[in-house]
């Protein structure tokens, strides 16, 4: 592998930290308020793509207006009460991250997840100024499985997507990268190697450690 890459692109949630499993958490206590009864992790809808996407497909209906804005603070509060000091760097992030920096590589953060949960991961990992992008569902009309997130987060740092390595933890991300055009490296967080390339990911990694000793030599 040549690590000749002039930005990489992390999705957050599943890929920076292991959150999956509080938000599952909070769409199961979503689900019981607002639909009388809970969802299990792994259920199709909950991959619908941005938080407003997933209430949607939940609630069988479009939602619009300031009732979809209550429903979306509703589950993103939840979330944030259940993961509020629970949240930890996948292993090797911290100096990956460094190993960058040094290489003066940029890192950019894209992700689907809403600016209020970007903010509070970042703080939670301590982690505010690791980022020199920050783009969440906000600054995007379709989110991913969309290209659209990756593409416009390499407009922001003045690369090309195939010149951008993504690190993605889920099948719906890894789709979006390909489709942007940049090659992925996927981590195993949240799907099986075989899941990750038969998506489009070009490299599989445990974590970051793992991912680190895979481009020793190439960032040598």
């Amino acid at each position: 592998m040549r690590f000749s890459f002039k930005a990489v692109l992390f999705d957050m949630d599943g890929t920076i930290t292991d959150s999956t499993p509080f938000h599952d958490l909070a769409w199961d206590q979503f689900a019981k308020a607002h639909l009388g009864a809970g969802i299990t992790p792994g259920d199709p809808r909950l991959v619908a793509g941005r938080t407003a996407d997933v209430i949607c497909a939940l609630l069988g209906r479009e939602v619009a207006g300031e009732a979809a804005q209550r429903l979306h603070d509703d589950k993103e509060q939840r979330f944030q009460a259940i993961a509020h000091g629970k949240l930890k760097p996948i292993n090797g992030l911290g100096h990956y991250l460094a190993l960058l920096a040094e290489r003066g590589i940029p890192a950019a953060l894209v992700t689907n997840a809403p600016r209020i949960n970007i903010d509070f991961t970042l703080a939670q990992l301590r982690l505010e100024n690791a980022f020199e992008v920050l783009l969440g569902a906000e600054d995007v009309l379709r989110g991913k499985p969309h290209p659209d997130p990756f593409l416009e987060a390499c407009r922001r740092l003045g690369v090309a997507p195939e010149a951008a390595l993504v690190h993605e933890d889920s099948g719906l991300g890894i789709r979006a990268g390909v489709a942007a055009g940049a090659p992925v490296a996927a981590l195993l967080t949240g799907l099986s190697a075989t899941a990750a390339r038969q998506a489009g990911a070009r490299w599989v990694a445990r974590d970051y450690d793992d991912w680190c000793t895979q481009i020793a030599a190439a960032i040598a």
